[in-house]
C-alpha cells in the first residue's frame, strides 16, 4: 500500500507542516489467557481522542523533545565526550523502541515489557533486561521498576491463570513466551539459574537505590526472593555445568564472570534486606558474599597471577568481567579493587582494532559489556574503548542496527542487530 499527501509547504523554506501516523494497537499482549489492552486506551477512549490530543500538544513535544536532546547530549559529552555522545544517542532509541507499554490485566497499573529482538522474539527475557538495565536506571527507573511487574506476577503465581502454568522451580523465569503471547510452563524455559536470579536480585537493589530505597512494592514477593538467593548460595562458588547469558558462544561450566553475577546477587539481596529494617538477614547474607569472594579470588586466578580465568578449571583463559559492575555501582565493594584494575591492564594487552574480545575463546566482542568493564577503569581506559566502539559503528560494512555483538579485527557483524541490550553502553552515567 502506498500513500500520497501533499504538505503544501513551497515557496517559503519556514513553511512547516506534519504529518500524523498512529497505529492504533487493539490489544498488545496475551498474558496466560487474558487480554492486555495497550496504555492508550487508558487515557483515550477511542483512537481519534489520541490522535487529536497528537495535534493539540505537538508544538510542545517538539519543544520538550529538543530540550531533552540537548540536556542528554550535554550530560553524555561531559561524562564521556564527544564519540560516547555520538554512541548513548544511537541507541537511545533503539533501546526504548523495544518496549511496550500497557495496562496491568490484574491492578490496572502501567506495566513494561521488553522484546529481545533478532537472538529470539522473546517476552521479557531477564537476561536481555539485565545488560540494558543502566539506560533505564539512568533516565527512566520507574520503567524498570514496572518491567519487572508481569515477571514477578508469574514468578509469583498470581497471574489469575490456571494452575499448568505454575511457576514451581526455585530460581527465577528466564523469558514469559514468545511476543506478544505470554504462555510459558516453567519446564519449558532456557533454564539459567544463578544467571537469572542474579540478574534480578541485582536490577531490584539497583532499582531501590536509584529509587530512593523504595521497596514497598516488594512486599509480596520477600520468600520469592529468599528462594532466589539461597538457591544462588548453594550453587556457589562454583555453579558447575550451568547456561550463562553468553550460551551463544557454547557451553562453558564453572564460568568464574557467572559465579561474580551470583556473588553480586547475595550482595544485592542483603541490601534489599537492609532496606526492609532485616538487619540481621542483611548481615547473613553479606557474610556469605563476602566469604564466597575469598573462594572465588582463590579458584579464578589464573596461574600466572595476571588476571581472572575463563572457567576455574581451565587456565590460559580469560574473560570480560562484566559483572563487577554492578558490585561497584550498588557500593558492595565485595571484591578487591587490585582485581578490576590488574584484568583491565590484561584486556588492554589484548585489544584489537575495533576493542577487547569477550574472552579466550574468539575475537569477537559484545559491545555492551565491554562498556561495562571500562566504566570501572581510567578515563584514558575508557575513551580508549569509546574510540575503537565509534570507529566500528562507522566503518562496519554490515550496515545494520547497531549490532552489540562484532568481530574486534574485521568489524564483521556476528549475528545480531537492533536489540535493546545496547543501552547497556549507559554502563558509566551511572557511577
Amino acid at each position: 500500500m502506498a500513500v500520497k499527501f501533499d504538505l503544501n509547504v513551497e515557496g517559503n523554506a519556514s513553511n512547516s507542516n506534519f504529518l500524523t501516523l498512529t497505529m492504533d494497537e487493539v490489544k498488545s499482549m496475551d498474558y496466560f489467557g487474558t487480554e492486555v489492552l495497550p496504555w492508550w486506551k487508558t487515557i483515550y477512549e477511542k483512537a481519534e481522542d489520541m490522535i487529536e490530543a497528537g495535534f493539540e500538544f505537538y508544538e510542545q513535544v517538539i519543544k520538550d523533545t529538543e530540550a531533552y536532546d540537548e540536556k542528554l547530549i550535554e550530560e553524555f559529552t561531559e561524562v564521556g565526550g564527544e564519540k560516547y555522545s555520538d554512541l548513548l544517542s544511537l541507541v537511545h532509541r533503539q533501546t526504548t523502541g523495544a518496549t511496550a507499554k500497557t495496562t496491568s490485566p490484574i491492578d490496572g497499573e502501567p506495566w513494561h515489557w521488553m522484546k529481545e529482538i533478532s537472538s529470539d522474539g522473546d517476552v521479557s527475557t531477564v537476561d536481555v533486561i539485565y545488560p540494558a538495565a543502566p539506560f533505564f536506571l539512568y533516565l527512566a527507573p520507574e520503567t524498570l521498576r514496572r518491567m519487572f511487574m508481569p515477571l514477578l506476577f508469574y514468578a509469583n503465581n498470581s497471574t489469575g491463570a490456571t494452575s499448568e502454568y505454575d511457576y514451581d522451580l526455585p530460581w527465577a523465569p528466564h523469558h514469559l513466551g514468545v511476543w506478544p503471547i505470554c504462555d510459558i510452563l516453567a519446564s519449558d524455559q532456557e533454564q539459567m539459574p544463578v544467571e537469572e536470579s542474579g540478574n534480578f536480585l541485582i536490577m531490584l537493589a539497583a532499582t531501590a537505590k536509584a529509587q530512593n530505597n523504595s521497596i514497598e512494592y516488594l512486599s509480596p514477593y520477600w520468600p520469592l526472593l529468599k528462594a532466589w538467593a539461597d538457591y544462588n548460595v548453594a550453587s556457589l562458588p562454583d555453579p558447575g555445568d550451568q547456561l550463562c547469558t553468553d550460551d551463544f558462544e557454547g557451553p562453558s561450566p564453572h564460568n568464574v564472570n557467572l559465579a561474580a553475577k551470583g556473588i553480586v546477587g547475595l550482595g544485592a539481596y542483603a541490601m534489599l534486606l537492609e532496606m526492609k529494617g532485616d538487619a540481621e538477614g542483611s548481615e547473613k547474607y553479606m557474610n556469605i558474599a563476602k566469604d564466597l569472594v575469598g573462594n572465588w579470588t582463590e579458584m579464578g586466578v589464573d596461574v600466572d597471577g595476571s588476571h581472572t580465568r575463563l572457567q576455574f578449571n581451565l587456565d590460559d583463559t580469560w574473560s570480560l568481567k562484566y559483572n563487577l559492575f554492578f558490585d561497584v555501582q550498588l557500593g558492595l565493594n565485595l571484591f578487591p579493587q587490585d582485581i578490576i584494575e590488574y584484568d583491565l591492564k590484561h584486556y588492554d594487552s589484548l585489544s584489537n582494532e575495533y576493542g577487547v574480545p569477550l574472552d579466550s575463546r574468539g575475537t569477537f566482542t559484545k559491545a555492551d559489556w565491554l562498556m561495562w568493564v571500562y566504566s570501572l577503569g581510567t578515563e584514558e581506559q575508557l575513551n580508549a574503548q569509546v574510540e575503537k566502539l565509534w570507529k566500528f559503528a562507522d566503518e562496519t560494512e554490515d550496515r545494520v542496527p547497531f549490532t552489540d555483538w562484532y568481530d574486534t579485527v574485521s568489524a564483521k557483524q556476528q549475528g545480531f542487530q537492533a536489540r535493546p541490550v545496547m543501552g547497556g553502553i549507559y554502563a558509566k552515567m551511572l557511577l
